[in-house]
């Protein structure tokens, strides 16, 4: 069977072919009869309107197969599969080769570009800095994972204005600049829960901004600690060393020649070179601790007997205000924790709580289990702690009434030593109020499994 296009240009010749013929049969008939003039026209009418009629007929199947063998190398393109079967030796064949060559680089190129966004993304979405792309009318085109949980985007945030999702006037202003001018840096709050920002914005080439913003609240808050750290040690120790140079050069002008007055400067000197000792000895406990060089050994305790053991070493303090010191603490009461680092934290609740107790008041100090944990309190009747103070009493040096911390000779790291013992003991800390006045002070501690020599006891 001829192709289409041979078909066509067949017909084509066999119609002009049929015309020729009639030119010479009309030159001719002026020398034919009228009768067969008439027949000879008549024949030659049949034969012209056979001709356009085969032809149009066969034009009209050759474009009904050009037409379906487009729409299947059409199909096969856009479905990916097997190229139709053509004859080599047509246009069309030429064609669909082309264009299969050209849908074949054109998926290549779109799985390589599908390649790159994916990497793009597990990288975008893996950064720690929050990365923010805005497009020119500042709505939210991209937003990694970091950025999401930062600005606390809702669902369906995608395509939606900045302005809807976040507020943060800082932010907006820092954008307005950037798309008027050079990249800027700015640091600003967000609000519920606050937090600290430092975000870079810059201007893309086709209008969008990008914001790339770290979570710098931890960084201020250390560098806070660090500043008041700073300040609060210098203070704690100008204080003593003054008072001991003072007291020294007392004694040499003269003093040690009246006994009775030396004796006092020389109390004097004893008290505050023991408050320095202390001192240097919570700084150093604490940097141990912080430091992970302090090693806790676990293992079950008796709580009974180690309060005991609390409330004898503070019964003389307790006895000098006049103030009620008592346990109460069920025996059998078995805690998981470090024996020195559990005593201590109960020595420095209970002493705090005796010194900051006006006499005449009580102290008491209990211990419950409360489901895996065992909660102990140490409560007082003292004049209390203001809530906006309970959130930072167990930070380093923070006092709530500095005259009156120094006055009863606290370090100011006591509270803060406990906080870094309990929670490496795996349990926590707190503070609440007392009805009608005071404080409860507890901890939390992991429950301890009763050593079998204890049962058998029992």
């Amino acid at each position: 069977m001829l192709p289409a296009r041979r078909k066509t240009a067949t017909l084509g010749a066999l119609t002009g072919a049929q015309l020729i013929v009639s030119l010479a049969l009309g030159i001719g008939l002026g020398r034919v009869a009228p009768e067969a003039r008439v027949a000879i026209w008549s024949a030659l009418a049949v034969g012209l309107i056979v001709s356009v009629a085969t032809t149009a007929l066969g034009l009209a199947w050759a474009q009904r197969e050009l037409s379906r063998t487009l729409r299947s190398l059409v199909a096969s393109v856009q479905s990916r599969e097997p190229r139709p079967t053509l004859p080599e030796d047509t246009e069309i064949a030429g064609l669909a080769g082309s264009v299969h060559r050209m849908a074949d680089e054109l998926d290549t190129a779109l799985r390589s570009l599908a390649a790159e966004r994916d990497r793009f993304e597990a990288v975008l979405e893996t950064m720690a800095p929050a990365v923010l792309a805005l497009d020119r009318e500042r709505c939210i085109a991209t937003a990694n994972r970091s950025a999401r949980r930062l600005f606390a985007l809702r669902d369906s945030w995608q395509g939606r204005p900045l302005l809807e999702q976040v507020r943060a006037p800082a932010l907006h202003e820092l954008l307005d600049r950037v798309a008027a001018g050079e990249p800027e840096t700015a640091e600003f709050e967000l609000p519920s829960p606050l937090r600290s920002v430092q975000a870079r914005a810059s201007r893309l080439a086709d209008g969008g901004l990008v914001v790339v913003a770290d979570d710098v609240t931890d960084i201020r808050r250390l560098e806070r600690v660090r500043r008041d750290f700073v300040a609060n040690v210098s203070h704690e120790l100008r204080t003593p060393i003054a008072v001991i140079r003072a007291n020294a050069e007392t004694l040499l002008d003269g003093a040690l020649e009246h006994p009775e007055a030396a004796r006092r400067f020389v109390e004097a000197l004893y008290r505050h070179a023991d408050r320095l000792t202390r001192l240097i000895g919570d700084l150093l406990d604490i940097s141990r601790i912080e430091a992970g060089k302090r090693v806790l050994s676990l293992e079950p305790l008796e709580l009974s007997d180690l309060t005991t053991d609390v409330i004898l070493t503070l019964e003389q303090d307790a006895k000098a205000k006049s103030i009620s010191l008592h346990s109460e603490v069920d025996p059998g009461l078995y805690v998981m924790g470090d024996l020195k680092a559990l005593e201590q934290v109960l020595v420095n609740l209970v002493d705090n709580a005796v010194k900051y107790t006006p006499a005449g008041g009580h102290v008491e100090l209990s211990a419950a289990r409360d489901g895996e944990q065992v909660r102990i309190e140490v409560r007082d009747d003292g004049p209390g702690i203001e809530p906006q103070h309970a959130k930072r009493i167990f930070e380093r040096f923070y006092r709530v009434d500095s005259g009156r911390s120094r006055e009863a000779g606290g370090t100011g790291l006591g509270l803060s030593i406990v906080k870094h013992l309990v929670e490496a003991m795996g349990g926590s800390v707190g503070v609440d109020p007392r009805s009608p006045r005071g404080s409860i002070f507890w901890v939390t501690v992991p429950l301890g499994d009763v050593p079998e020599d204890a049962e058998s006891a029992a």
